[in-house]
C-alpha cells in the first residue's frame, strides 16, 4: 500500500494538468497538499519534519530561481533595446543557402538563445525568423521546438543543471561530465531531426557534413567548460563553437561572397553581443579570483519519520555563491549593456519599465510552479514516498529499467514544460532507482536531466508559444504531430545508451 501512497502526489499532478486542464501552478499546489497529506497520514512525517522539508524547498528554490529572474531580465533588456535584431539580421547576412540557413538557425542559433535566457525565447525569436526567409510555418516551429532542446538542460544559465545536482545531492561537476555524454547524443539526434523536418531523407545525407563535425566540437567544448568548472556556460560556449563549426565548414563547402557591410542601426554587432561577452569574461574570471568563500547558504538537522526514514543533516544546503552564481553574472551583465544603450543614447526609463514589466510578467507564474513542485518533491523525498517507489519500480523492471528511464525525463517535462521542473520531480527518484539496482546513480541522473530536456519539445507552454508566433494557433495538434516522433525516438536511442553504458560497458563515474 506504501507504494499506492507514494504515487498519489505525481497522480494528482498528472490528472490536474492533463485531465481538469488546471494551470502548472493550480497543479503544483494541488500536487503538495496531496504530498503533505500522504506524508502526515501514512509515512510517519511531523510537524517538524514537514518544516525542514519545506524549508528545504524554499531554498532550492531560491537558488534556481535567482537563475530564471535575472536570465529574463537580460532577455528583455537585450530584445527591448534591439541587441536580438541586430544578431538575427547579421547571421543572414552571412549564410544564403536555404538548407543552411535552416538547419543552423534553428539547431545552433536557437540553442545559443536557449544557453543565455531560455523560456520559450529560442521560439519566440527564431520562428519568425524562419518564416519571414520563406520557410513553412509548420516546419519552422517543428523545427526550431526539437533544434534547441538539446540545449535545454544547460541552458538558462544553467538552472536545469544545477536543479538535477541540488536535488539529487550528488557531485556537480561527474553529473556535468555525465550529461555530455548523453547531450552528444541528443544533439546529433536533433540536428538530424531538423534536417528530415527540412526535406526528409533526402536531406539527411547533406546533414551528416554539416551535423556529426559540429557536434564533436560542441562536445569536446562542453566537456573542456565542464571540466573548468564554468558551468553556467556550458550550453552558450557549446552552442556558440558548434555555430562557428558549422559556419566554417559552409565556407568550405560553398564558398560563399564576402559581405561587405554588417547590418547595425543605433547599436553595432559588438554593441549587440556586448553583455553576453561580459557573461563569459565574469564567468572565466571570477573562479581564478579564488571568491568561493563568499556565499550564502542554509542548514538543516537531521529528521527521521516515525516508519525510520532517516534525513541527514545538512551543513551548507543550496549554496549560492557571491561570485559564482549565474545571478550576479546576468545583472551585471545587463547593467554594463543599460551603460552602453544610456551612452549610445538609445535608453530611456519607459523602455527600462517596459524590461521590468515583462521580465516580472514572465517570472511570476514560473517562480510559484517551481516553490510548489520542489516543495513536492523535498516532502516526498524526506518522507521516505520517494525511495519507496524507487525500491518498487527497481523492483518491477530489474536490469530492463536503464531502456525506458529516459521516458520519465520526457514525461516529466511534457507534464509541466520545463525541464527544470522533470528534474525535480524525477531526479531523486532516477538516483534512488539507480541505488537500488547497485547502477550508476551519476549516469541515471544526467539521463533524466538530458531525456527531460528532449522532452521540452513537446511541453504544452512551448508548443503553444510556437503555435503563436508561426501563425498556428489551432494547429497545435499538428505541431504535436511533427515533434513527437522524433522526441520519442531520440529517448529510445538515449535509453539503449544508458542500457549499454551501464550493463554492458560498465560506466562508472562515481568516484
Amino acid at each position: 500500500m506504501l507504494t499506492i501512497y507514494s504515487l498519489l502526489p505525481l497522480t494528482a499532478l498528472l490528472i490536474s494538468l492533463l485531465v481538469v486542464k488546471y494551470s502548472a501552478s493550480k497543479s503544483g499546489a494541488l500536487s503538495i497538499l496531496v504530498a503533505i497529506a500522504c506524508a502526515f497520514l501514512f509515512f510517519g512525517m511531523d510537524a517538524y519534519g514537514l518544516s525542514i522539508a519545506l524549508g528545504k524547498g524554499l531554498s532550492l528554490a531560491v537558488y534556481v530561481l535567482l537563475i530564471i529572474w535575472s536570465a529574463v531580465f537580460l532577455y528583455h533588456v537585450v530584445y527591448e533595446f534591439g541587441a536580438i535584431d541586430v544578431i538575427n539580421r547579421n547571421i543572414v547576412l552571412f549564410i544564403k543557402d536555404p538548407f543552411v540557413q535552416f538547419l543552423i538557425l534553428s539547431w545552433l542559433f536557437a540553442s545559443i538563445l536557449q544557453g543565455i535566457s531560455g523560456f520559450g525565447v529560442p521560439v519566440i525569436i527564431v520562428v519568425p525568423i524562419l518564416i519571414h526567409l520563406g520557410f513553412d510555418p509548420l516546419k519552422s516551429v517543428a523545427a526550431v521546438l526539437l533544434g534547441h532542446s538539446w540545449a535545454v538542460s544547460f541552458g538558462s544559465m544553467g538552472s536545469s543543471y544545477f536543479t538535477i545536482f541540488l536535488v539529487t545531492g550528488l557531485d556537480q561537476q561527474r553529473i556535468g561530465y555525465a550529461m555530455v555524454i548523453f547531450d552528444c547524443i541528443a544533439m546529433l539526434m536533433t540536428g538530424l531531426a531538423v534536417a528530415f523536418v527540412y526535406g526528409g531523407f533526402l536531406s539527411l545525407r547533406k546533414a551528416l557534413y554539416y551535423v556529426v563535425p559540429s557536434t564533436i566540437v560542441t562536445t569536446a567544448v562542453m566537456m573542456f567548460v565542464v571540466h573548468m568548472d564554468l558551468v553556467s556556460l556550458v550550453a552558450l560556449l557549446g552552442a556558440l563553437s558548434g555555430f562557428v563549426t558549422m559556419y566554417a565548414l559552409y565556407w568550405l563547402r560553398e564558398k560563399p561572397p564576402k559581405v561587405e557591410r554588417l547590418f547595425r542601426t543605433e547599436l553595432s554587432l559588438v554593441d549587440a553581443l556586448l553583455p553576453y561577452i561580459v557573461i563569459i569574461i565574469l564567468s572565466l574570471l571570477f573562479p581564478l579570483l579564488h571568491l568561493d568563500r563568499f556565499f550564502l547558504s542554509f542548514r538543516f538537522p537531521e529528521y527521521t519519520t516515525a516508519l525510520g526514514h532517516f534525513v541527514k543533516a545538512e551543513e551548507a544546503f543550496s549554496k549560492i555563491k557571491w561570485f559564482g552564481h549565474p545571478a550576479p553574472i546576468s545583472l551585471f551583465a545587463a547593467g554594463v549593456a543599460l551603460l552602453r544603450y544610456k551612452q549610445i543614447g538609445i535608453f530611456t526609463k519607459e523602455k527600462l519599465a517596459d524590461v521590468k514589466i515583462q521580465a516580472v510578467k514572465k517570472s511570476i507564474s514560473t517562480s510559484i510552479t517551481l516553490f510548489f513542485l520542489i516543495s513536492m518533491a523535498l516532502v516526498m523525498m524526506d518522507s521516505g514516498m520517494t525511495a519507496t517507489l524507487a525500491d518498487t519500480v527497481a523492483a518491477i523492471t530489474g536490469g530492463v529499467f536503464p531502456l525506458v528511464a529516459p521516458f520519465f525525463g520526457v514525461l516529466g517535462s511534457f507534464i509541466t514544460g520545463s525541464n527544470t521542473n522533470s528534474n525535480v520531480i524525477f531526479g531523486k527518484f532516477q538516483v534512488s532507482v539507480a541505488e537500488s539496482l547497485q547502477i550508476d546513480p551519476y549516469i541515471m541522473a544526467a539521463l533524466q536531466s538530458i531525456a527531460g530536456s528532449v522532452g521540452v519539445a513537446l511541453g504544452p507552454t512551448n508548443i503553444l508559444m510556437g503555435a503563436s508566433a508561426s501563425g498556428l494557433t489551432g494547429n497545435e495538434s499538428g505541431i504535436y504531430a511533427k515533434v513527437l516522433k522524433p522526441v520519442l525516438l531520440t529517448a529510445t536511442v538515449l535509453g539503449l545508451a544508458n542500457f549499454l553504458m551501464l550493463t554492458m560497458w560498465h560506466t562508472h563515474f562515481g568516484g
